[in-house]
């Protein structure tokens, strides 16, 4: 049950003029698990083993709590804002790297005719038009498609001008631009740290800062049993500075697609990243072997993560799932998921890792659900002199979800 709240019933907290029309409500989930994870990283001679017993926070959905309302302007226009904070369950501190409200951040103009306008810290198109084509809908830990498919499907972006259309008899679209610049220029000597082993005084650059620009846009139907949606994302990312200065245009996109047969619903996904990975918000399988050192031929050795992911990287994935009701109450979820990520810039070097995921859902009200999760991951990475790097993960969560 969401809590509306009058803002004429806020007025003595919030200055301002309130109208019968204009509404404000709290809204959030709590998400909490006790899970089980054993991770084996083999690297010819050397393995290492992790294993992960204890109580998890955002397993089903990432707990959050968060405001939303609307003013009706008139003609059919409404002004609206979003605010979205992400938490731990299990310490209470604040998730998306400490932000108040990192995970959405919002305000804009609506109206049923014409669409929807918004500026502020949002999601890609993805999101709104891929992301649902996961049956655990890019949540569920290592279930989550994100650990294949990178940023593609989902993640979030500062500083967006969003405009997404009404729905027209199912088929909808969107456009998001990113644009942001800040540039420092320091003249003179500007101390910026002592080198604890050498005891010399390193200078700041004279020059720093970055800019971001690109565009989040895509499309998707849905309209009886059959849906389907597409997304893509550019963007061009510059860091300024005399030393080492970087600029590079990376490339995403992704599709997908779900009929419901009623006893069954099916789905299916595929997607690519070009010259780098977004990062920020997303696990991925890789991220567990990226910090293995490797020979290549010519005798040079490298951590995996710097030399496949960047520029020249290029990764696949695709994902095919179903979810069945079981009960009026109950929904088993399945997925299998996999992914090639290589760089075209070295020679025969690639990761290729597949994941199975079953997962079951239980409602016991409205609000509240529980729910079980089983998972295993496998990934191998070959193509360097001393052999192959080798990934094993299983995963196991019983857990409890409350929306109010």
């Amino acid at each position: 049950m969401k809590k509306t709240l009058l803002v004429a019933a806020l007025a003595a907290g919030f200055a301002g003029v309130a109208h019968a029309e204009s509404s404000v409500t709290l809204y959030g989930v709590v998400d909490a698990g006790y899970g089980y994870k054993a991770e084996k990283i083999t690297n010819g001679d050397v393995t290492i083993k992790t294993r992960t017993l204890g109580a998890q926070s955002g397993v089903q959905n990432g707990s959050r709590w968060g405001l939303k309302g609307s003013e009706d302007l008139g003609n059919g226009t409404s002004a609206i804002f979003q605010l979205e904070s992400g938490f731990s369950v299990g310490d209470g501190t604040s998730k998306q790297g400490g932000r108040l409200f990192g995970r959405t951040a919002l305000v804009g103009l609506t109206g049923d005719s014409w669409g929807t306008f918004t500026i502020g810290r949002q999601a890609n198109a993805g999101d709104a038009f891929v992301s649902g084509f996961d049956p655990f809908q890019t949540g569920w830990n290592q279930a989550s498609s994100n650990n294949t498919f990178g940023d593609v499907v989902f993640r979030r972006y500062d500083s967006v001008i969003k405009y997404v259309s009404p729905d027209f008899s199912g088929f909808q679209f969107g456009v998001g631009l990113v644009h942001s610049d800040k540039k420092i220029t320091k003249n003179g000597n500007y101390i910026y740290k002592v080198d604890e082993k050498t005891g010399k005084t390193l200078y700041d650059q004279p020059l720093s800062g970055g800019k971001t620009t690109g565009v989040t846009f895509g499309f998707g139907y849905n309209n009886g049993p059959l849906s389907f949606g597409a997304s893509a994302d550019i963007a061009k990312v510059k860091t300024y500075g005399l030393l080492v200065p970087q600029s590079k245009t990376m490339t995403s996109w992704a599709l997908g697609a779900s009929y419901d047969f009623d006893v069954v619903k099916v789905y299916a996904m595929y997607g690519q990243q070009h010259n780098g990975q977004f990062g920020e918000d997303s696990g991925s399988y890789f991220d567990s072997v990226s910090d293995m050192k490797v020979i290549f031929d010519n005798g040079k050795e490298a951590y995996l993560g710097n030399v496949i992911q960047g520029d020249g990287l290029r990764n696949q994935a695709w994902l095919v799932g179903l979810s069945a009701p079981v009960g009026e109450a109950g929904k088993v979820l399945f997925s299998y998921q996999g992914g090639v990520l290589k760089n075209k810039d070295v020679d025969n070097l690639k990761f290729k890792t597949h994941a199975f995921s079953l997962g079951y859902r239980h409602a016991l009200s409205k609000r509240t659900s529980v729910y079980a999760l089983a998972s295993y991951a496998k990934g191998k990475v070959k193509g360097f002199t001393n052999g192959s790097v080798k990934y094993k993960s299983t995963e196991v969560v019983l857990g409890l979800t409350h929306k109010f």
